[in-house]
Formats: structure tokens, C-alpha cells, sequence
């Protein structure tokens, strides 16, 4: 099972090992003080991690207690809310509860000093005393609401404000960190004792991770997964939880519907923790997260993570020589490799699906999944990316391909994907196209040609051979359906009767003449952007008129000074196209059909995309020759 998987993987990486601390938790502010409680400078200090905006990473205190109450503040180590008794939302008027939850965490966290005060007799914490005092219930003055009084404004320690975030903090008196050896032993003390008031109290029976018997066995699961982007609650998310009688069972409470030691609750969620930090082992896809990793091979698993983040074809070229060249040690035979989709509902983490293979096969079918995306691609520039972010310039990364998918909104004046409304299961879906070999659901065709023909229309830097993200994928699912009528190639099929396939080569070389006819200077809309829509669903209402419509343009092209002579090559690669449609009877033009399914109209959008590329190539090999570059006729 899933849990007994991410416990191994904490027992493998001795997450274990002082789980008093959780590791490499970023801690974004310090509030420096002196020895009297004094705030030293304008505000906070500003911390740098390897996570833009997310701070230095530290070891932190971690309560062992349940902190998704809302009632349970961490040692040092936490919020606005714990620190301070603010909420994230200074314009937020909290009911009577809310204000309740909020004071006693804000109480906890003061206690929690106070007691560390008491059994230390470090003197270091009357500072905090102080200065806690002295805000006299108010907020610190280096805290401010911001122009919509929706969000905190940070005054940094020399002056300049910036945006509060779900952002840790923790003092400092000086320039010494509450985090030494004296603070650390301390806590390890309370932990300790927490954690055996859990098990003294706890209910006694077998854990169904660990298969052990006459454990002590959590009530609730922690510590709960922090970090985590919406639709995650911001305090954290937890995968086991019951609430309601509809989930309980014979009458059990809590995490008794679910029995599990504390140890292995607690260790099962550290390695998600950890997971979730690791850009190697986590991909964030939208609303939906992508979670692997190989059982034994660390190294392994970074090189699949470059596979799904970064894969550039000198990547991918690599691999398919050889999938472990560069190892210090390569991945034994008997290594596993284990992909989750994950998403969240609030204070729940939801396992959309998981899976588990051979490592070997696992490398085997991601070789498939490559060559089932390659396609030729003409374009001599670098194809730049609409989601931004390090994927930027890697069009078969599965950011990307996922991407495609999406409804598109503006932002910056470009059209991007919007993956906030990505479907999680698209990316459960991709992920077992490249590990398992299956084919993607057809279901997917509608919103990716949804997305291309929105694109055409609405986006005016557009460019069909800069996305080749979208015809790839195309070409994936298409090829792996068992039906399939044509398989496609990854260049141009000059000689394929398929006619969809070759009703949207028509459309390119008719949209490439319309282009060519106006010195590619056109102004507004074109074929493509007016007809692609209706002549990739119903080709023999709209190509017919193209093509008598086409005779303005080859005629503009004859009489023009520098395309003169042209338009004879583009006539013969129009016949070239034309012959492959039989006609209703001999001396009729030829017949297109009237309707196209979702297969078919994806096969209409790689013929018009392989055509144009085929041409962009054309002219790229020959653009020093005066002779017309077309692509090959049949």
C-alpha cells in the first residue's frame, strides 16, 4: 500500500532520526531584539533559501501535538497568528470561534516560552517577554496592512516593504538564533515527553503500516504537511482524517478508522513533507502535484525528474543511449520506482492514483513515451514557452504538454494556460502514458483543440510552429489508440490517403498562398484563423469555397515583382493534395468529407501543423536560392 511505501521512504532517508526537528523548513523572517527586548532596526530580517521567497532553510522545532485545531502553536517557530494573535487577512472580522481558535494558539506559542524560560533559565527568553509585553495586545509597528487591507506589509530591517505571505518567523536576540544546542536539547526533552503522553494515553492494537501489534496507535495523524499551494489549507493537510459518521466504522473515533501507530503516522507524513520540498521528487501541475521516487536509487530518481522538468533533446538523446550514464552507481536490477498524483481538498490531501513498477520498465516506457512525441520542427529560433516558470524552453516537458489542455487567460498581454483549471486527472492520465505505455483518453482531444483554435483566434502573437507541445501530444494520443486509421509519422506524410490528415494540409498550403499573395503583410484575420474551426469539423462546407477563393491569390502572385512565377509551384502542390480525395465519379472534383470525429480533427490539426513545418523546412534549405521553397508533393 501507498502509506507503507512513504514509511519506507522515511526509515530509507532517516527522517527519523531527531523527529523533535523537521528538516529544511524555510524560515522567511528573524526579528532581532537586544537583551532588554528591543527591536533592533526598522523590522525583521529577511532570510534567503534556495525558494524564491520562501526563506532560509533551518531544522525547526515541530510539535508532536495536532496543530490542524488551530489551537496549537510550534516552539519559535511559526506564524503571524501564533506570534502576534493576527489573521493572514487584516479585513477579516473572525466569528467568535475563529477568535477563540486564534487567541489559544497565540497563548500556546507564549506558554511554550515561558515554560522554556522556567527549565532553561536562559535569559535570552526574558528578551521575547518583553517584547511581547510591550505590544501590549497591538501588532508591531514593522507590520502594516496593505493597500487593499487584504494582506500584511513587512517593514524589513532597513526600511523596505514587502509582502507577508503564509511566511514563518522566529526572534533572535542579537545575532544568536533561538536554535543552539541548549534550545535543541530542551526540545528534544519536551518532544519526548509529548510523544509518550500520545502513546500512554493512546488506544493499543495492530498498525495496518507496519503490520506490528500491541502499538501504541494514533488518534490523529501528524505532523500535518505544510508548505502546500491552494487547494491545500494554508496550516497544512493531512491524508488520513475522519470528521463525520459517515466515515467511521463500528464505532471508532478519529484515526482509530484507520489504525495506525504514531510512529508510522508521523513518518509516512515526514516523507511527504519531505517529498513536497524536493523539486527532484515533486512537480506541481495546477490544482494537482506529481510525486515520485526510486525505492533504493537516489541518483535515478533525479534522472527522471530532469525527464519530466527539463527534457531538451540532448537529455532525451542521452537516455536513450544509455539511462544511466553519468551514475556514480547504477540502480540495481531489483529497484522500484513509485509515481503518485496528489491534489487536496482543504485540510485533506487526495491521492488521485499511484503506481509502482520495475525501474526498468519504468525507463522503458518513458524511452516509448519520447518517441511517441518526437516531431519534426523547422522553426530555427527557440521555441519560448507561454507557462513560464524553469520549463521554459522544453517543449515535451510534461508542464507543458499539461498545459495545452487548460482554458487560456491573459495575463501580461500574453494568452497562457490557466492552471488553476487544470483537471488533475489530466495529469494522472500523463504520467501513466510515460511510465505504464498507456494511451491517453480521447476525451483529451476536445480541450487541446479547443485551446489551438482559441489561439488562432484570439492570440495575436501566435505562432503554430512555435507549440509543438500541443501536435505532439496530438500525435501521442492519436498512434496509441487501438483503432487508429493512420499512424502519424514525426515528419510530413505526402502520400497517405487519410482525408483528414490531408484536408488540413490543404488548409496550410491554401493559408501559406493567401500569406504569400499579400507579401506577408496580411492585416487581420486570415484562412487559418477564420476557417480552421469549421473546416477541421466539416471540410466539404469550407474547402471547396477556399479553393475558388485561392485562384484571387495565385493570380495576385503571378503579377507580383517578387513572387512572380510562383504561384505554377503552388498550383501543382495543390494538385498534389487535391489527388489524393477521390472523386463521387470520374470528371467531378474531388469529394471531401462532411464531418470529421475527434480522431479525425486531431489528424486535420498535425496535417495542417506538419505542412506548415514542412514548408517552414523548405524554406529554411533553400532560402539563399531564388527557386520557390514548397514542400514535396506526393
Amino acid at each position: 500500500m501507498l502509506l507503507k511505501h512513504l514509511y519506507d521512504f522515511a526509515v530509507s532517508r532517516n527522517l527519523l532520526d531527531d523527529p523533535a526537528f523537521r528538516r529544511n523548513q524555510p524560515v522567511r523572517w528573524i526579528i532581532h531584539l537586544d537583551r532588554t527586548g528591543k527591536l533592533l532596526g526598522n523590522g525583521p530580517q529577511q532570510t534567503e533559501g534556495p525558494r524564491k521567497n520562501k526563506g532560509h532553510e533551518y531544522d525547526v522545532p515541530k510539535t508532536s501535538r495536532a496543530t490542524n485545531s488551530g489551537t496549537v502553536a510550534d516552539f519559535l517557530v511559526d506564524d503571524i497568528g501564533a506570534i502576534f494573535r493576527l489573521s493572514g487577512d487584516p479585513s477579516e472580522e473572525r466569528n467568535e470561534r475563529a477568535a477563540a481558535k486564534l487567541a489559544a494558539k497565540h497563548e500556546d506559542y507564549w506558554r511554550q516560552i515561558v515554560a522554556a524560560r522556567e527549565t532553561t533559565g536562559d535569559q535570552r527568553f526574558d528578551a521575547l517577554l518583553t517584547f511581547r509585553a510591550s505590544l501590549s495586545g497591538a501588532a508591531p509597528a514593522f507590520l502594516v496592512p496593505d493597500a487593499k487591507n487584504t494582506g500584511w506589509m513587512v517593514i524589513t530591517s532597513s526600511g523596505e516593504e514587502i509582502p507577508l505571505g503564509s511566511d514563518m518567523l522566529t526572534f533572535a536576540v542579537g545575532t544568536t538564533l533561538f536554535l543552539d544546542d541548549s534550545i535543541r536539547e530542551h526540545w528534544r526533552g519536551v518532544h519526548a515527553k509529548e510523544t509518550s503522553d500520545a502513546e500512554g494515553a493512546a488506544v493499543v492494537g495492530a498498525c495496518i503500516i507496519t503490520g506490528q501489534t500491541n502499538v501504541a496507535l494514533a488518534r490523529t495523524h501528524t505532523p500535518m504537511v505544510t508548505g502546500l499551494p491552494k487547494p491545500a489549507k494554508g496550516t497544512g493537510a493531512g491524508v488520513v482524517g475522519v470528521e463525520s459518521d459517515a466515515f467511521r466504522s463500528y464505532g471508532f473515533e478519529k484515526g482509530y478508522n484507520a489504525p495506525t501507530s504514531i510512529i508510522a503516522s508521523r513518518a509516512y507524513l515526514l516523507a511527504l513533507q519531505f517529498l513536497s520540498r524536493n523539486q527532484n521528487h515533486w512537480l506541481p501541475l495546477g490544482p494537482a502535484w506529481l510525486c515520485f521516487w526510486a525505492v533504493e536509487s537516489k541518483d535515478a530518481t533525479d534522472v527522471f525528474a530532469r525527464l519530466l522538468r527539463k527534457p531538451d533533446p540532448l537529455t532525451v538523446r542521452k537516455f536513450f543511449t544509455s539511462p544511466w550514464a553519468g551514475l556514480e552507481k547504477q540502480p540495481p536490477a531489483s529497484d522500484k520506482f513509485i509515481a503518485v498524483t496528489l491534489s487536496a481538498a482543504g485540510p485533506r490531501i487526495v491521492i488521485k492514483d499511484w503506481v509502482q513498477m520495475p525501474l526498468i520498465e519504468a525507463a522503458e516506457h518513458f524511452k516509448n513515451w519520447f518517441n511517441d512525441l518526437t516531431l519534426e520542427n523547422a522553426s530555427d529560433e527557440s521555441s519560448v514557452a507561454d507557462t513560464g516558470g524553469e520549463d521554459e524552453f522544453a517543449p515535451l516537458a510534461v508542464r507543458r504538454l499539461a498545459g495545452c489542455t487548460a482554458p487560456l487567460t491573459k495575463k501580461g498581454g500574453r494568452f497562457i494556460p490557466d492552471f488553476d483549471k487544470l483537471q488533475p486527472d489530466v495529469v494522472t492520465q500523463l504520467y501513466r502514458a510515460a511510465l505504464e505505455g498507456t494511451a491517453p483518453s480521447l476525451s483529451l482531444l476536445k480541450p487541446i483543440l479547443n485551446q489551438l483554435h482559441s489561439r488562432l483566434v484570439r492570440d495575436d502573437t501566435y505562432n503554430l510552429l512555435y507549440d509543438e507541445s500541443r501536435f505532439a501530444l496530438l500525435k501521442l494520443i492519436l498512434n496509441r489508440q487501438p483503432n487508429r486509421s493512420m499512424k502519424i509519422q514525426p515528419t510530413l506524410t505526402a502520400d497517405t490517403e487519410d482525408a483528414a490528415y490531408n484536408c488540413g494540409r490543404l488548409l496550410a498550403i491554401l493559408a501559406a498562398t493567401q500569406a504569400k499573395a499579400h507579401d506577408f503583410k496580411l492585416e487581420g484575420a486570415g484562412v487559418s484563423e477564420r476557417y480552421f474551426g469549421t473546416a477541421s469539423v466539416s471540410p466539404s462546407s469550407v474547402l471547396p469555397l477556399l479553393i475558388r477563393l485561392n485562384r484571387h491569390h495565385l493570380n495576385k502572385i503571378r503579377k507580383s515583382e517578387r513572387f512572380g512565377g510562383h504561384e505554377r509551384f503552388i498550383q501543382e502542390q495543390i494538385e498534389s493534395v487535391l489527388v489524393l480525395f477521390k472523386p463521387a465519379r470520374t470528371g467531378l472534383p474531388p469529394t471531401f468529407p462532411r464531418t470529421l470525429d475527434f480522431q479525425a480533427q486531431g489528424r486535420f490539426a498535425i496535417g495542417f501543423y506538419q505542412q506548415h513545418a514542412a514548408d517552414a523546412a523548405a524554406r529554411q534549405a533553400n532560402k539563399k536560392d531564388q527557386t520557390p521553397a514548397l514542400a514535396p508533393a506526393s
